[in-house]
């Protein structure tokens, strides 16, 4: 008798089992895309819209002068720094416009877009720092040797 109760214990399990499960819901409930359509061509307006909006900035960006006096130039490094805080958009702009202006005292802030985390802002900053690459710094220029403060001890 044991020998029929095991088996039968097992099979009647296993029937409850296959029984309970879920049933298997299909992938898709219907063919029809028009939905996925509709939004993929939303989310493409809302894309395509702000290039435009860049090609102006760029435009702001041609008729930009670099700074002449001492004070335009702070002016410059302190809307830098701001835009380099802010927005992927700001960021781009202040890297766009320190590539613009040319001078090495940019570089910091080109350095710190390098390791951005938008890819535009690291590539315009790449293609920014390439005209330094390669140059040697301004020679410093060298200054007579100044005797120590207690040269009249030395002697």
């Amino acid at each position: 008798m044991q020998n029929v109760l095991l088996p039968g214990a097992i099979v009647l399990l296993t029937v409850v089992l296959w029984l309970r499960r879920k049933p298997v819901k299909p992938m898709l409930s219907s063919t029809d895309a028009s939905g996925v359509a509709q939004l993929n061509r939303a989310q493409l307006e809302l894309v395509i819209a702000p290039a435009s909006e860049a090609d102006s900035a760029d435009g702001v960006l041609e008729a930009w002068t670099a700074p002449t006096t001492p004070l335009e130039r702070l002016d410059l490094e302190r809307r830098l720094r701001a835009d380099m805080e802010a927005g992927p958009e700001e960021r781009l702009r202040a890297v766009r416009l320190a590539a613009r202006w040319g001078h090495r005292s940019a570089l910091p802030w080109l350095r710190k877009a390098l390791r951005d985390s938008d890819a535009r802002v690291v590539e315009a900053a790449a293609a920014a720092i390439a005209p330094f690459r390669g140059a040697p710094a301004a020679a410093p220029t060298r200054q007579p040797a100044r005797p120590p403060r207690n040269v009249s001890r030395m002697r």
